[in-house]
């Protein structure tokens, strides 16, 4: 229980408050990847790809490629946001920035140190999906994407949930990587299978293997669950499977990823 504990604590929420105060100084550009990435893939993948794929179907039904992907990308940006914060911007802010060991040097502890990294991970990463739903919204304004919008503030705290999650495996990375020059392994490792073994941009072929390997990702589970929410207006058996993968990450991992930390910034055995 100590372990989740510190996750209240006020030095924790120290931690996160420090980032946020730190990411509010430079808003004008930091507001540009939120808005622009999306907008791109949209544009570029949804409508410009959407246009060659008029057959599409899903769930048995036929739809357009933009529908199809405006949920996936909501899910993709929790997920490839939070790991990207939790694995480079924790690593520079503990190798090369020292900002653990200035902290460590107050009543701050390690633990609120990890948890604060975790937090504030999973809070851009909530923020960069309400960014994603304000193009989303701007798309349906102009007649191009018809969802089932009262069901937005629905999806927001699974959104960080599951950021939460999978900033725990960033960190797990942070703790085990020897330099800089090994981080391009988790992209290989884990980013691109979780991305392509989902249904994030395209529906899966009907693989058994495939399929049953799908069952364990988090992510796959996210973004049909958010298609369903989103397109069909149905809360779906997906949303629970994805919350209860997450937690499951949140307790097996959160320990290991204390344990390995502490040996790395301590040296403890």
């Amino acid at each position: 229980m100590n372990t989740y504990l510190p996750a209240f604590a006020w030095q924790s929420r120290a931690v996160l408050g420090r980032h946020i105060r730190v990411h509010l100084r430079k808003w004008h550009t930091a507001m540009l990847p939120p808005v622009c990435e999306p907008l791109i893939m949209l544009l570029a993948f949804g409508v410009g790809l959407g246009r060659q794929m008029s057959d599409l179907s899903w769930n048995g039904h036929p739809v357009d490629y933009l529908t199809y992907l405006a949920p996936g990308i909501l899910a993709y940006t929790a997920f490839m946001t939070a790991f990207f914060q939790s694995l480079f911007s924790a690593y520079v802010r503990m190798h090369y920035q020292k900002s653990w060991e200035g902290q460590l040097t107050t009543q701050v502890r390690l633990e609120h140190v990890v948890w604060g990294e975790a937090l504030w991970a999973a809070s851009l990463a909530t923020f960069y999906a309400v960014m994603v739903c304000v193009v989303l919204l701007g798309f349906g304004m102009a007649g191009a994407l018809h969802l089932h919008w009262l069901w937005l503030p629905v999806a927001i705290p699974l959104l960080f949930l599951a950021a939460l999650a999978f900033s725990t495996i960033g960190l797990l990375f942070t703790a085990t990587l020897p330099s800089m020059d090994h981080m391009g392994l988790p992209f290989f490792l884990v980013i691109m299978p979780m991305g392509f073994a989902s249904s994030t941009y395209f529906p899966l072929p009907d693989v058994p293997l495939l399929l049953m390997a799908v069952q364990i990702n988090p992510l796959n589970h996210l973004a049909e669950g958010m298609r369903l929410l989103l397109v069909a207006g149905t809360p779906s058996w997906h949303l629970v499977w994805a919350a209860g993968l997450c937690l499951l990450m949140l307790l097996i991992l959160v320990p290991l990823d204390l344990r390995l930390l502490r040996k790395r910034v301590f040296g403890d055995r």
